[in-house]
């Protein structure tokens, strides 16, 4: 968790600006708490393999560090 403080103008609201840096507001009005893109981005590739193994939920991580440019040296 990092706490930030952000300073935007009246004229875009907080989670429009929020969504250019690449956060998800978890509120639409005066939003306390976002979630990093790529975050939610892991989440939805973990429900897609998700099976109740830990196969899967390590195939699922591989695929999203793949996906961001990283390669595991595991296999």
């Amino acid at each position: 968790l990092e706490e930030i403080e952000i300073s935007y103008c009246a004229c875009t609201p907080a989670p429009i600006y929020l969504m250019k840096c690449g956060l998800f507001a978890c509120s639409p009005v005066s939003p306390t708490l976002a979630v990093d893109l790529h975050v939610l981005e892991f989440m939805r590739t973990l429900f897609v393999w998700l099976t109740p193994n830990t196969t899967a939920w390590c195939d699922a991580l591989e695929s999203f560090l793949d996906a961001q440019g990283y390669q595991l040296q595991s296999k």
